[in-house]
């Protein structure tokens, strides 16, 4: 009986446990914009770990965007601000942070804005434990450098090397990986087990210049990538667009650290990491903080793990013996051989030859008690069995793909082709179940018809085309910027209509005048000052689709007799 009780206790404790931590808010701050591929791969890492235990309304993710704005006191000062406006409704549990710049910004503003909230940094290059020596809230995954890795990486895939240039800038995570290089430059040309091999540092050339001068290099020399956020000019580096030219324009090969963001970008390889692993293992240490696992007991981990990946593409380009490769490597873009490319085909063939070989043995052991008849009877039924094993199997593939048709169509059927929005028939569908749902459970609900003001004059002055990317840019920005469980619908024309479940009327009026404002800021192609009106109502009981629709059509028809570019409530 005790034991019973006991299991019951647990059991009872570990469901209210469950349910308080999954309504934790965890707000990610990533240093760089969602576009950048590394910051989209660990913030990736970090959803994926969090999905089981963490409702996904609950994840807060935002962007510093540092790449485009890197030491920019003004553009700080007003993220401070934004964050600070934000987070006093969405307070979170808990902060994780994404490379350098996030880690120093809450270094400098995190008892600011979320006074006592633990914070679990992660992708940090250049970790200084005195940074949090006297901050207990704070833990993570410093992300490192393989610098000293890389060079020796680079000497044994080219034995004759003479000179590696190591590549970066004067801004921050740039200048701190080049102090770092400067630090192991003399221990490297000291060390015996490199005679002769040069290290030399570029950090202030514009991409003309560096362009320039990678074309001159003699063929004993290697680059390694650190990092370049901005060229001399204040040029900004994209690894996406900037690293193939500058592959494109060198006469050597380009090493680099950062797995996911430089191969297939003109870099060789190297010893290179995993911004995926690195975010999700990141997040399970935050999740282990909300269960209650008390930080001093979560040391700082000291680096990421670096494992040596090739692209094979540039290893043939220079020549690179993949037999020097260290036994670990990971190689990308491998052709792919025969027998990759028909595995399953040459493999059901070998069954089948396997098949009609112990077939033969067991007709070669009977063949003398049976007559030639038997046989031949025994073949036919044989073949029958095999023909009908493949009808069937042929009309099971035609099965699966008229259901794959079937779903693209319904997918296609309720999606604005222009927009990629759910359309009319879509919304016509959802917005009933809100109703629904909402005169079951008397939650809020509020119901918004959006119009561009004077759409026409765009058409009429710019062209059907220019109208279409106006469109496109607004729908965009409409998914941007609404919140996780908000809806948003191409109504028709130049009408969008958005549904804003459990909903206040001081917050659907807030995000209409949001919406409004960052409208204004969208500039396609020439067209400025886009401007748009806004009928909103509330759901009242027992209404029904055409009602609430009527209702926030008359608002939007009053905001546009009112002057237009408003937001009108019905």
């Amino acid at each position: 009986m005790l034991n019973r009780y006991t299991a019951i206790f647990i059991l009872g404790y570990w469901l209210c446990h469950s349910q308080a931590y999954a309504f934790s808010n965890v707000l990610l701050l990533n240093s760089y914009h969602p576009q950048y591929r590394w910051t989209a791969e660990l913030t990736r890492g970090v959803e994926q770990a969090l999905a089981t235990d963490i409702a996904p309304k609950n994840l807060y993710v935002e962007f510093m965007d540092e790449r485009r704005f890197v030491d920019d006191p003004i553009y700080h000062q007003k993220l401070i601000e934004l964050l600070h406006y934000k987070y006093q409704q969405y307070k979170p549990d808990i902060v994780i942070t994404s490379d350098d710049a996030a880690y120093y910004f809450m270094l400098e503003y995190g008892e600011q804005l979320f006074p006592g909230i633990p914070i679990v940094f992660c992708g940090v290059n250049v970790f200084n434990p005195q940074s949090i020596a006297n901050r207990n809230n704070i833990t993570g995954i410093a992300e490192g450098m393989e610098i000293m890795g890389n060079l020796e990486l680079i000497s044994q895939l080219q034995p004759d090397i003479k000179k590696i240039i190591m590549l970066g800038d004067t801004t921050g995570l740039g200048l701190r990986m080049v102090n770092a290089a400067n630090t192991i430059k003399p221990f490297w040309q000291k060390n015996p087990r490199n005679p002769g091999v040069e290290l030399e540092i570029w950090d202030n050339l514009s991409l003309d210049e560096l362009y320039q001068q990678v074309k001159e290099l003699p063929s004993d020399t290697a680059i390694l990538m650190l990092a370049i956020h901005k060229d001399r000019l204040g040029q900004y580096f994209s690894f996406e667009k900037q690293l193939p030219e500058l592959s494109k324009y060198s006469n050597v090969p380009i090493y680099g650290m950062w797995g996911a963001l430089m191969i297939g970008h003109g870099v060789v390889g190297g010893m290179m990491n995993d911004p995926y692993e690195h975010g999700f293992n990141a997040a399970k240490m935050a999740l282990s903080i909300l269960s209650g696992t008390p930080i001093s007991q979560l040391p700082v981990r000291k680096s990421a793990h670096y494992w040596p990946q090739f692209d094979h593409v540039q290893l043939q380009r220079f020549g690179l013996e993949q037999g020097l490769l260290p036994k670990n490597s990971v190689i990308f873009n491998q052709p792919v051989s025969f027998y990759q490319q028909n595995k399953r085909l040459i493999n059901a063939v070998i069954l089948v030859l396997l098949f009609l070989l112990l077939l033969i043995i067991v007709m070669v052991r009977n063949i003398r008690r049976r007559i030639t008849v038997e046989n031949e009877l025994k073949q036919l039924a044989q073949q029958l069995e095999y023909t009908v094993q493949a009808r069937t199997l042929e009309l099971e593939l035609r099965n699966s793909e008229l259901r794959s048709i079937s779903k693209s169509m319904k997918k296609l059927a309720h999606t604005d082709t222009l927009t990629s929005l759910k359309n009319r028939r879509a919304a016509s569908k959802d917005i009933p179940a809100y109703l629904k749902h909402c005169n079951i459970t008397f939650k809020p609900f509020f119901l918004a018809i959006l119009d561009i003001d004077h759409f026409k004059q765009i058409n009429d002055n710019f062209g059907h085309q220019a109208g279409d990317s106006v469109l496109k840019a607004l729908a965009e920005m409409l998914k941007t910027s609404l919140r996780p469980d908000d809806r948003v619908y191409r109504w028709g024309g130049e009408e969008f209509i958005i549904a804003l479940p459990e909903t206040s009327l001081i917050e659907a009026t807030t995000i209409c005048q949001r919406l409004s404002t960052n409208i204004r800021k969208i500039s396609v192609e020439g067209i400025d000052n886009i401007t748009v009106s806004i009928g909103v109502t509330e759901f009242i009981k027992h209404d029904d689709y055409d009602e609430i629709v009527q209702r926030a059509d008359n608002a939007l028809y009053q905001a546009k007799n009112s002057g237009r570019n408003q937001v009108m409530i019905g």
